[in-house]
């Protein structure tokens, strides 16, 4: 039973990493929108 839990508390901090990589992309791809989108490509495509 102590490895599921240490696998779920893995899993939820890795479920945070992604949501906090998510937010970050979408407010770079805002930002980029806003500033008129000046030739930066950099983020993807996001």
């Amino acid at each position: 039973m102590k490895a599921s839990r240490i696998l779920s508390a893995v899993f939820v901090l890795l479920a945070l990493a992604f949501g906090s990589l998510a937010t970050s992309a979408c407010t770079s791809a805002t930002d980029s929108s806003a500033s008129g989108s000046s030739g930066n490509s950099s983020g993807g495509g996001y």
